[in-house]
């Protein structure tokens, strides 16, 4: 069974008058990281920040009630998190993953689920998105493995592999490397993983062998580890598809923010 997560008292008192000024003003959010973690398979770590997720239009708003309720704020990086402090005790607000590959949207918040958190009710980020997000963490000082497989293990395979694999998009040979690793993982338990979708995955595999190379040249070592690949774009001129993501959002986030300045209201 599920425990509520102690924050403790300073933590908890802080990160409520977050959520109290938030659902004041009725903006609808959800956490990540350790709070959903825990919420999908118990498993819990300490933490001393807190992830709130939102659609990118709604982080200006979230912003401004943070500041409202006494909270610092900074967007630290326009194409996926902003925070939100109070002494050492953070708040991130993140719209997207970091590479740029994942967008929270309105779906997320229909296909959130219900919990109890620092004594309230609150909504955590949906299992299936969870995951897409952290296949993308594979990098030489953090890597969420265990979290992806622990999603699938616990959840006894019981997700929305339809959303999933619209989700994953160009991606899916990620997903398919990452159902592979399940396998050796729990062989015990390879019958939580549907077949279907390994037959999908393996057939596009297979596809993508049998074609002829062409199009354009493309690289996606960043989109996992910026640093470890660095090597490649700089030494080996292979092209940087993680800065190229982070540059195509940052311009999204500018065309969007001229169009709320037009209309008179607060932009991302």
């Amino acid at each position: 069974m599920l425990r509520e997560p102690d924050f403790g008292p300073e933590a908890g008192r802080i990160y409520g008058e977050a959520l109290d000024a938030l659902d004041r003003e009725g903006v609808r959010y959800m956490f990540g990281g350790a709070l959903a973690m825990n919420a999908y398979t118990g498993l819990w770590r300490d933490t001393k920040d807190l992830d709130v997720f939102v659609p990118a239009e709604a982080v200006t708003r979230v912003l401004e009630v943070l500041e409202g309720a006494g909270f610092e704020t900074e967007i630290s990086e326009p194409h996926w998190l902003a925070k939100a402090w109070k002494g050492e005790l953070f708040v991130d607000v993140i719209h997207a993953n970091d590479s740029g590959t994942v967008v929270v949207g309105e779906s997320w918040l229909e296909n959130a689920k219900e919990i109890s958190a620092l004594g309230r009710r609150v909504l955590v980020i949906p299992a299936e998105e969870m995951l897409l997000s952290k296949i993308f963490v594979a990098s030489r000082d953090r890597y969420d493995m265990s979290d992806v497989l622990h999603l699938i293990f616990t959840a006894r395979g019981n997700l929305d592999w339809d959303r999933i694999l619209a989700g994953v998009g160009e991606h899916w040979e990620l997903l398919l490397a990452y159902l592979h690793i399940y396998r050796y993982v729990y062989p015990s338990h390879t019958h939580y993983l549907p077949r279907w979708l390994l037959e999908v995955l393996d057939k596009r595999y297979e596809a993508e062998i049998e074609a002829a190379p062409g199009g354009p040249l493309r690289f996606r070592g960043t989109l996992l580890d910026a640093p470890s690949f660095r090597v490649d774009v700089e030494a080996w001129g292979l092209p940087d598809e993680h800065e190229a993501i982070k540059e195509a959002r940052r311009s999204e986030a500018r065309r969007s923010e001229a169009r709320c300045s037009d209309e008179g209201v607060g932009g991302v």
